[in-house]
């Protein structure tokens, strides 16, 4: 099968990582790949056999841009177009209608915002959600109405050395605003009250964006005053499984939790929104069901996020024995492999549909 993945960008985040990790395992299933996005740092870590094209999305120039999208269809006889945020499911669309090929729209926030166009909606052949409350919500709605499907990310594989830094605490993220605002909660109201029980512990903040300067420099204000490099900025990284597999306990949600947990590192389910627990077989299923979003919970709380931490720190060699147990489960059930095999029979049946 001949398959067109469209995203707007291909930096670094849990869309375009998705994307990455999809249409490498679509290619060693034995599939003709090709990704259409602008160029980002994602490009590079594409399989050899995939051909990305550079293409720039802009909503001032969507009917040019739907005009070079037929013509590489027909040029490279693409059978199936799958497309991954706003602006590049609404381009799927209208090419996928205009050329009469099977497009599938995979939502990875919420319809209102990924599909917010009618047209989106009503032209997509299938569409795939990742979190379970959100697909619940919206299934039965008329244009979601019997081709939608829940279909959670898939984690690579990976190798657990075992060689972990318990005091070594990650958070992933975008550095946007409100990122930003949970990450200098935690550089100046958490941290402090950490250190005074545990001065071996280390914050690190992996991510770029418009508010990664300003952090920097809290961060680097306490290291001052706290005498020592507690916090410590990575910035955007090409892969960030290696800082991620040294870690001690990740913060974060989505694609940066899974990943986490098939590294077997404990994990706190943590965004600018919700802040749950620690990831644990009890409540597993529940944060699997909601792309490991603490759905319902509080919002992030300096104190109550303390509380947390210090229950780990107080013995972390019980959280690391019970996240090698949840990596099995993981490995089982979530790797980029079954989730490949699980989205191929729907492209399968998008394609015999539109027959």
């Amino acid at each position: 099968m001949r398959l067109l993945y469209l995203i707007k960008s291909f930096d670094f985040g849990g869309a375009e990582n998705h994307v990455k990790e999809l249409a490498n395992s679509m290619s060693d299933l034995g599939n003709d790949v090709f990704v259409v996005s602008e160029k980002g740092r994602q490009a590079q870590l594409l399989d050899s056999r995939i051909k990305f094209i550079s293409l720039r999305l802009y909503d001032a120039f969507l009917p040019f841009q739907i005009i070079f999208l037929c013509y590489i269809i027909y040029r490279y006889r693409i059978d199936v177009i799958h497309a991954h945020k706003r602006l590049a499911i609404l381009a799927a669309a209208f090419s996928g209608w205009i050329m009469n090929r099977s497009v599938v729209a995979t939502v990875h926030g919420r319809p209102r915002y990924d599909m917010r166009s009618r047209l989106s909606r009503r032209l997509t052949d299938r569409v795939i959600f990742v979190n379970n409350t959100t697909y619940q919500a919206n299934c039965n709605r008329r244009h979601f109405r019997n081709k939608s499907v829940l279909i959670h990310n898939g984690a690579r594989k990976s190798v657990n050395d075992g060689l972990k830094n318990h005091y070594a605490m990650l958070y992933v993220c975008r550095i946007d605003r409100k990122h930003s605002e949970v990450i200098s909660m935690i550089i100046n109201e958490v941290i402090p009250q950490i250190i005074r029980r545990y001065p071996e512990v280390t914050f690190e903040i992996a991510g770029d964006g418009e508010f990664f300067n300003k952090l920097k420099e809290e961060a680097e204000a306490m290291n001052d005053k706290l005498e020592r490099r507690v916090f410590i900025f990575h910035g955007l990284l090409d892969d960030v499984f290696p800082v991620v597999n040294r870690s001690g306990i990740v913060m974060g949600v989505g694609r940066v939790a899974l990943e986490a947990l098939s590294c077997s590192v404990p994990v706190i389910s943590l965004n600018r929104k919700f802040m749950g627990e620690m990831i644990s077989r009890n409540n597993f299923e529940f944060y699997r069901q909601n792309n490991f979003v603490a759905i319902g919970h509080h919002e992030p709380d300096p104190v109550i996020l303390t509380g947390i931490l210090d229950e780990y720190l107080r013995d972390p060699l019980f959280w690391h024995n019970e996240t090698r147990e949840l990596h099995k489960i993981v490995e089982n059930n979530l790797s980029i492999e079954k989730v490949a095999a699980e989205i191929f029979r729907l492209y399968s049946q998008a394609c015999l549909s539109k027959n």
